[in-house]
C-alpha cells in the first residue's frame, strides 16, 4: 500500500480529507498527519510516506519549505498542494519547486482525489538530486518561453540574438525540420470577463495550457508559447511520414477536441489559425504574424473555427447616402423609433454583406450608432448604458467586446429594444436639449481638459444660467458630475484593461496620478489597485 500523509494547519480540513476516501479500497493509507511544516519534517522521518498531501500558508515552517527541504532529501516523494481557489499563485511556485499536483481542499471529490493520487503513485520512483533539479528546471520552462516569445514578437532585441536564444532552450521542437504555428484566441474575452464565466483567470491559462501540451505532444513534437497575456502560440513539428493535408487534417482534430475539453472543464469558447509550412527559426515571426492576421478575419465567422492562413483582399470603406448617421440623427431627434428600427436592422444587414471592410473599421461605424443613440434617448431621460444584452453588456462594450459581427448585431438589436419599451412605457421624461448635448460631449471627451466657460460658450449659455441649468436637471453641479464620469470610465479600465494606473488617470483626463488615486478612494473607498485586484479575486 502506498502511504499518505495530511499537512495543514486546519484540523478540519485534515479530518475532512481522511474520511473523504476509503483508503484501502484503492491501495492506500493515512500513516499520519501534522499541523505545519515543522512537525510534518520530523514525522516525515519517522513515517516516510510516499505521497505528502500539504497546505502551503502555515507557521513556523510554511509548505514551500516544506517541500524544498523533503525533495533534497527524498526526491521520490511526492506532493499534492491542498489549494484554495484564490491561490493559484503560490499553487505555481509550489509547482515550481516540485509538487506533482494540486487539488481545491475544500471542494475535492473522491474521484477526483483518487485520481491524481493514482498518477502521483505512478511517478513514484527512485530519481537523483540531479534529474529532480532537471525537472524543476523544465517547469521554470513557461516563463522563460513567455518572456522569449514576446521580446522576439516586439523586437525589443537584436533578432539574431532572440532567435540564439530560443535555439538554446530545451525545446520539444526543431525549427530546422518543418513546422507550423496554430495561434488560439479566447473569443468574446472582455464579455465573459466582465460577466464573470470562467474560474480565476490564472487558473484558466493554466489549465489551457496544461491541456494543449497533452494534446499535441502525444502525437508530435510540439511546444506550447503564451503570449500576450491571453493567448497561445503552439508549434509542431510536420510529421515525415505525413502528407500536407493529412497533417493538417490531424492538427484539427486535435484543435476540435481542445474545444470540446475547454467548454466541458472551462466554460469558454476559442478560436484558431494554423500557419503554412515553415523551416527555420528565423521564420518564426512571420508565421505567428500570418496566423494572428488570419484571427482577425474570425469577426465575420462563428466561434471553434480554425483559420487558415491565406491572402486578404481588402475593400475600401464607403457607406451609401441612404445609411449615413445624419439619417439615423434625424430619425432619432424627431423620436421616431420605429424608423429608427427598421434603419438599424437595414444597415446591420448591409454590413453583414461587407467581408472585406476591416473589422475596426466595422466597429468604428457602429460606435457611432452607439453616440447617436445615447445622446437621442438622453433627451428623453433614458440612459441606455443601464440596459444590457442577455450576457450582462451594455451596447457599448458589446461593440467593443464581442468577438464576432453576428453577436455584436444580436446585441444591439436586442439593447434597441429595450430602450424603446422604456420609451413607450413613459419612464422618458423631458430633457434639456443642451444638458443632454453637454453630456454625451463629456462622455467622448474625456482626456481633454472640461472647464464650465467653455461648455457654456458650447450651448450659448452664460457660465451662472448653465449652472444652475445643469444641476437643476441633473441633481449635481457640473464639475461633480465630470469627475463622476471620469471615476466610472476608470472603474471600467480596471476591470477590462492591463493599463497602469498613471496611464488610466491620463485616459479619464486627469493628469496627476496622485490626485486621481485621491479621488478614486475618496469615492470608491479604495484605492485603484484594490479596486483591480479585488475585481481579479471575485472574478
Amino acid at each position: 500500500m502506498k502511504k499518505i500523509m495530511i499537512v495543514d494547519d486546519e484540523i478540519l480540513v485534515r479530518i475532512g480529507i481522511q474520511s473523504l476516501v476509503k483508503w484501502e479500497d484503492y491501495g492506500y493509507e493515512i500513516i499520519c498527519d501534522a499541523s505545519n511544516g515543522e512537525e510534518a519534517l520530523e514525522k516525515i522521518e519517522q513515517y516516510h510516506p510516499d505521497i505528502v498531501l500539504t497546505d502551503l500558508m502555515m507557521s513556523p515552517i510554511d509548505g514551500f519549505e516544506l517541500i524544498t527541504k523533503t525533495k533534497e532529501k527524498y526526491p521520490q516523494i511526492q506532493f499534492i498542494v491542498l489549494s484554495s481557489y484564490n491561490d493559484f499563485d503560490n499553487v505555481r511556485a509550489a509547482m515550481k519547486l516540485g509538487a506533482f499536483d494540486y487539488i481545491f481542499k475544500l471542494t475535492v471529490k473522491a474521484d477526483e482525489l483518487v485520481k491524481i493520487l493514482q498518477e502521483a503513485s505512478a511517478a513514484i520512483k527512485a530519481v537523483e538530486p540531479e534529474s529532480d533539479k532537471g525537472e524543476n528546471s523544465r517547469k521554470n520552462l513557461d516563463v522563460i518561453k513567455k518572456k522569449l516569445i514576446g521580446k522576439i514578437l516586439n523586437s525589443e532585441m537584436a533578432f539574431d540574438r532572440s532567435m540564439e536564444e530560443l535555439k538554446q532552450l530545451p525545446l520539444n521542437i526543431n525549427f530546422d525540420l518543418p513546422y507550423r504555428v496554430l495561434y488560439l484566441k479566447i473569443d468574446n474575452f472582455l464579455i465573459a470577463r466582465k460577466k464573470g464565466d470562467f474560474m480565476n483567470l490564472d487558473l484558466l491559462l493554466f489549465t489551457m495550457e496544461n491541456i494543449l501540451e497533452e494534446l499535441f505532444n502525444r502525437s508530435y513534437k510540439a511546444e506550447v508559447f503564451q503570449d500576450n497575456d491571453y493567448d497561445f502560440i503552439i508549434v509542431i513539428n510536420e510529421d515525415e511520414l505525413q502528407d500536407g493535408a493529412a497533417f493538417v487534417a490531424a492538427i484539427e482534430k486535435e484543435f476540435k477536441n481542445f474545444l470540446e475539453y475547454i467548454w466541458q472543464y472551462c466554460g469558454i469558447e476559442v478560436s484558431g489559425s494554423l500557419s503554412r509550412k515553415f523551416t527555420g527559426v528565423e521564420f518564426l515571426k512571420q508565421a505567428i504574424g500570418e496566423t494572428g492576421d488570419a484571427l482577425e478575419q474570425r469577426f465575420w465567422g462563428e466561434t471553434g473555427r480554425l483559420n487558415y492562413c491565406k491572402a486578404q483582399k481588402s475593400e475600401t470603406v464607403a457607406v451609401p447616402g441612404e445609411f449615413r448617421m445624419f439619417v439615423l440623427e434625424n430619425l432619432a431627434s424627431n423620436q421616431d423609433w420605429h424608423g429608427v428600427r427598421s434603419f438599424l436592422e437595414q444597415y446591420l444587414s448591409f454590413l453583414e454583406n461587407k467581408k472585406g471592410w476591416n473589422s475596426l473599421e466595422v466597429r468604428h461605424l457602429l460606435k457611432k450608432v452607439y453616440r447617436i443613440l445615447s445622446v437621442s434617448f438622453a433627451k428623453c431621460r433614458i440612459d441606455i448604458d443601464v440596459f444590457v444584452d442577455r450576457n450582462g453588456a451594455d451596447m457599448e462594450s458589446a461593440v467593443n467586446g464581442y468577438t464576432f459581427y453576428n453577436r455584436i448585431r444580436q446585441s444591439m438589436m436586442e439593447l434597441l429594444e429595450q430602450y424603446i419599451n422604456e420609451y413607450e412605457s413613459g419612464s422618458g421624461k423631458g430633457c434639456r436639449k443642451e444638458v443632454a448635448e453637454v453630456k454625451s460631449f463629456i462622455q467622448t471627451h474625456l482626456k481633454e481638459e472640461l472647464t464650465l466657460p467653455e461648455i457654456a460658450s458650447m450651448v450659448n449659455m452664460s457660465e451662472s444660467h448653465f449652472s444652475h441649468i445643469f444641476k437643476k436637471e441633473t441633481g449635481i453641479s457640473l464639475g461633480e458630475y465630470i469627475n463622476q464620469v471620469r471615476i466610472e470610465q476608470a472603474k471600467y479600465l480596471l476591470k477590462t484593461s492591463d493599463l497602469k494606473i498613471n496611464e488610466i488617470a491620463d485616459e479619464v483626463g486627469i493628469c496627476n496620478p496622485n490626485y486621481f488615486s485621491t479621488q478614486f478612494k475618496r469615492r470608491t473607498g479604495m484605492s485603484p489597485l484594490e479596486y483591480r485586484q479585488d475585481y481579479l479575486n471575485r472574478i
